[in-house]
C-alpha cells in the first residue's frame, strides 16, 4: 500500500511533476539490456513514455489504480503498447522474468516499514532474469534531512491543462533517531481571475533509509551490488555530500 492516497491527486500530478534529470540515464540502462525490463511504481509515466518512445520492452507496476488509468489514456493517446499492472510492489507477483527491473524517482521510500521494504527486495530478486540488474534510488538521508524542517515552502506554480493556476505548497519534519518523515502538501486551483476554486491536502509519509541499512537488506534478499552512484551522472557516492543513493544490485 503506497505512503500517499495519490487517487487525490492523480489528475493533477503531471501538472507539477515534470522532473527530467534522470531520464538519461534510465533511456542509457535500458538501452543497454538485453531483455524485458521491469518498472516498478511507475505512476503516470513520467519515466515510462521515453523509455517506450526509445522502442523499451517494458511491464509498469503501480498500486494506485487512478495513476495506472492516466498511464493507459497517455498510451492510447500515443499508439504506444505496454504490460500495465497494478500490484503492491511488496507483493509483486508477475507471470515474467525481467533483466532490468528500475524503481525511479526514490519511490522505494515509501515503503515504510522495514519488513516491506525486505518483502519488496525478496520479491524483485525472484523477478529477475540470472544475472539480472535492479536498480533503485534512494534519498541520502544526511542530504535530505537538511530540507525537512518543519517549515512550509511553495514548491512550485504550475499551468493547469485546462486553465488556470496550481500553487503547491509543502512542508515535512523528522524526529532525530526516526527514519520515518511525516508531513503534507497543500494544493491551490485558482483560475485564470485569481479567485480559489479548490484545496487539497495531501498526507505525506516516507521512510529514509540508511545505505548500510540498504545494503544489508539486499544482501539478504540474494543481491550483489555492482554499482552505487551518488547522483545521474554516475559521480561516485559520497555519504556527506551526494544528494542520492542510486544502487545497482544484481542477481
Amino acid at each position: 500500500m503506497s505512503a500517499m492516497n495519490y487517487a487525490r491527486v492523480a489528475e493533477k500530478y503531471d501538472s507539477y511533476v515534470k522532473s527530467t534529470f534522470d531520464l538519461p540515464f534510465f533511456l542509457e540502462e535500458a538501452r543497454k539490456t538485453d531483455g524485458p525490463v521491469l518498472e516498478l511504481m511507475a505512476g503516470t509515466g513520467r519515466v515510462s513514455i521515453p523509455l517506450l518512445e526509445a522502442g523499451v520492452p517494458l511491464t509498469c507496476v503501480d498500486s494506485s489504480p487512478e495513476m495506472l488509468a492516466i498511464l493507459r489514456r497517455k498510451l492510447a493517446e500515443r499508439d504506444l503498447q505496454a504490460e500495465v499492472v497494478q500490484q503492491d510492489v511488496a507483493a509483486l507477483d508477475l507471470p515474467g522474468r525481467f533483466a532490468l527491473i528500475i524503481l525511479p524517482f526514490h519511490s522505494f521510500s515509501e515503503l515504510l516499514t522495514v519488513e516491506d521494504q525486505r518483502l519488496a527486495l525478496e520479491h524483485i530478486h525472484t523477478h529477475l532474469t540470472e544475472g539480472g540488474r535492479f536498480i533503485c534510488t534512494l534519498h541520502n538521508p544526511p542530504v535530505r534531512m537538511k530540507s525537512e524542517d518543519g517549515r512550509l515552502r511553495l514548491y512550485g506554480e504550475f499551468s493547469l491543462p485546462e486553465d488556470g493556476t496550481l500553487l503547491l505548497w509543502g512542508l515535512s519534519h523528522y524526529a532525530p533517531g526516526n527514519p520515518l518523515v511525516s508531513g503534507l502538501q497543500l494544493y491551490e486551483e485558482y483560475n485564470d481571475e485569481g479567485i480559489m476554486r479548490q484545496k487539497t491536502v495531501l498526507d505525506v509519509r516516507f521512510r529514509l533509509v540508511e545505505k548500510d541499512e540498504f545494503a544489508a537488506l539486499a544482501d539478504a534478499a540474494g543481491f550483489t551490488v555492482s554499482a552505487l552512484y551518488g547522483n545521474y551522472d554516475r559521480s561516485p557516492f559520497e555519504e556527506g555530500n551526494s544528494p542520492f543513493m542510486i544502487w545497482e544490485l544484481r542477481r
